[in-house]
């Protein structure tokens, strides 16, 4: 037979060998002036492997060999060989067809490796997956359904897990390179896209920042509170994962922009937060919550003044089963009693009596976390930020839960840079599917009014749904369980004592000249919605709507719309130059571009 190439032969000799049943092995050649002259291929159990023994020491400080080792050559002679030829031809110039062993039987031919192979189509299957924190192994079981059968997807998922590996092993060299290169590929697709990042002495990435048009587009509108978590350690190099956090009109978590940072000192804060503003156009939050970090609370106090800072409850309470011990961790009441305490209490006095005394009924006057936690409180517990505007937003535990569990689903400590870029690109875009779900419902569909009253007619058109839904539980209350006790004048201050289910009066001032209202509930103040006592202040004021004084934009349904001229703006002036930007590429002129490495 006659062969143009190596790999013509070593095709034709795979297949015959894998419709007989046994595997090939690549042997040994003779290679002149980079002319293969002659090349051997043999059966995969030909010879016998060398025995070897492995460093691993036993009880004894013995060598012994590794146990498990599985013998797979038989001393088989089956091969070819080839030879080349004046006119530049292979021609097989040996073969021995007899086999000392078992063929495999057709069943388990797929399993044969000379004949296994990653394909084209195993590779894309999970390269996709992987987008989708789908691992190897799902993505394996994925390529047997689709494929009908393991026989027909090519390889093992040991070849697939192998391959990943190799893949994971090639790019690490140069993965922070290429996650710039990323960023800088986004960049150039859309202008309003923004990253900054630095290196150290030894060019490796230490620290790196970016937003894109859509967090940026979010912030101006939803960026009056936000949360910034540094618990996350997402990489092989043990950087920490910051993400910026707010809540959209549809009281969703919706991310906001996001940073890698090499360590937690006080000079990378005080960079992430320079950066941050910089981005942001030097807009500086309301409010932010944080973790305990003393270093990040040292660089808010420089960078951002005059933003309120508060820890995360969340992170707080998470840390309480292991600060107790196993009798008090175990006790139903004493967490009853703290979650009202903590979540529950409407004024100082009464956090602190209720603090000391399960403090003293539960003997933990010497336990040091709870007395730091006490000396803190103000930073944390609900009671001393009431006045803040929207500070109730970011203070419950389901919101917390739902944005680490986002956060979770792309991040670990095996990933490298792109993979997970991968992975948090894919989730970003799940997220905000689901906002392009729920303004569909807003704009789309109505909810059911519960009264006649034209104030929920009107606010049933101005808020998404979900916001109305909290609106409209007030107004509800304000119908069923609000009663007028008294009302009191001081000039154009109008005070009305009310009662209500919760058996505790609320007094709200109203300024006659403009309606607007304070109540003692704090609601309005800490969510941005009409509590139950000011709408039923404004029924006795005979105001038929709300006043636009209390609706805030940030939960109204288009409350986007006036952000969307700019972005379109930013379009328009990116087509405008967009040849500058081609010439750019065309020239290949990257010299803006640092090289770095990790």
């Amino acid at each position: 037979m006659i062969f143009d190439t190596l790999t013509d032969v070593e095709t034709f000799y795979k297949s015959y060998a894998h419709e007989v049943g046994f595997s090939v092995r690549v042997g040994q050649h003779k290679k002149e002036n980079d002319e293969i002259l002659f090349k051997r291929y043999c059966c995969s159990r030909e010879g016998y492997r060398q025995e070897s023994v492995k460093k691993v020491s036993g009880e004894s400080g013995k060598k012994r060999k590794s146990p498990n080792v599985m013998e797979s050559r038989c001393g088989c002679q089956a091969h070819i060989v080839v030879k080349l030829d004046s006119d530049k031809k292979y021609r097989i110039y040996s073969m021995v067809e007899a086999h000392n062993h078992c063929f495999v039987s057709p069943d388990k031919r797929h399993l044969l490796r000379s004949n296994r192979n990653v394909s084209e189509r195993a590779k894309s299957t999970l390269f996709n997956c992987h987008k989708a924190s789908i691992g190897t192994s799902q993505a394996y079981r994925l390529l047997h359904v689709r494929e009908g059968g393991f026989e027909n997807v090519g390889c093992t998922k040991r070849d697939l897990q192998n391959y990943f590996s190799d893949l994971r092993t090639k790019i690490k060299d140069a993965d922070a390179q290429m996650f710039v290169a990323q960023l800088e590929r986004k960049k150039e697709v859309n202008p309003a896209f923004f990253y900054e990042f630095m290196v150290d002495e030894q060019r490796r990435l230490v620290r790196v920042f970016w937003a894109d048009a859509i967090c940026r587009k979010n912030y101006s509108v939803f960026g009056d509170v936000i949360s910034v978590d540094a618990t996350y350690t997402t990489n092989q190099y043990n950087m920490k994962f910051v993400p910026f956090t707010g809540v959209n009109h549809h009281l969703q978590s919706v991310f906001l922009r996001a940073a890698f940072l090499a360590d937690e000192k006080i000079d990378s804060y005080v960079w992430l937060f320079k950066t941050f503003l910089k981005a942001m156009g030097g807009v500086a939050p309301h409010l932010i919550t944080t973790d305990e970090d003393a270093s990040m609370m040292a660089a808010i106090a420089q960078i951002l003044p005059d933003t309120a800072h508060r820890f995360c409850m969340w992170h707080i309470m998470e840390k309480v089963p292991e600060k107790v011990r196993p009798s008090i961790r175990n006790d139903e009441q004493f967490w009853e009693r703290l979650n009202k305490c903590v979540w529950g209490t409407e004024n100082s006095d009464d956090f602190v009596s209720q603090w000391n005394s399960i403090i003293t009924d539960y003997e933990l006057m010497e336990n040091d976390w709870f007395s730091n936690r006490f000396a803190i409180r103000e930073s944390w517990i609900p009671v001393y930020f009431l006045d803040i505007p929207l500070a109730g937003m970011l203070r419950t535990t389901s919101r917390s839960e739902s944005a680490n569990s986002f956060f979770n689903r792309f991040i670990h400590r095996k990933l490298t840079f792109v993979e997970f870029w991968l992975r948090f690109d894919t989730a970003l875009e799940c997220q905000r599917q689901e906002e392009l779900k729920a303004d569909n419902a807003s704009l789309h569909s109505t909810p059911k009014l519960m009264t006649p009253w034209a104030m929920e007619k009107q606010c049933r058109g101005i808020y998404t749904h979900e916001v109305f839904s909290k609106f409209q539980e007030q107004l509800v209350a304000a119908r069923d369980h609000c009663i007028i006790q008294g009302i009191s004048e001081c000039e154009d201050i109008r005070c009305f004592t009310i009662s209500s289910l919760t058996r505790k009066d609320r007094v709200v001032h109203m300024n006659k000249s403009n309606m607007l209202g304070r109540c003692s509930c704090k609601l309005y103040e800490s969510y941005g919605i009409p509590c139950r006592h000011i709408i039923q202040v404004l029924r006795v004021e005979k105001q038929n709507e709300i006043p636009s004084i209390y609706i805030m934009k940030r939960w109204e349904t288009r409350c986007k719309r006036c952000v969307l001229y700019i972005f379109f703006l930013c379009l328009f002036c990116f087509l405008l130059y967009r040849p500058t930007i081609l010439l750019f590429r065309f020239t290949g002129n990257y010299s803006l571009m640092r090289k770095v490495t990790y």
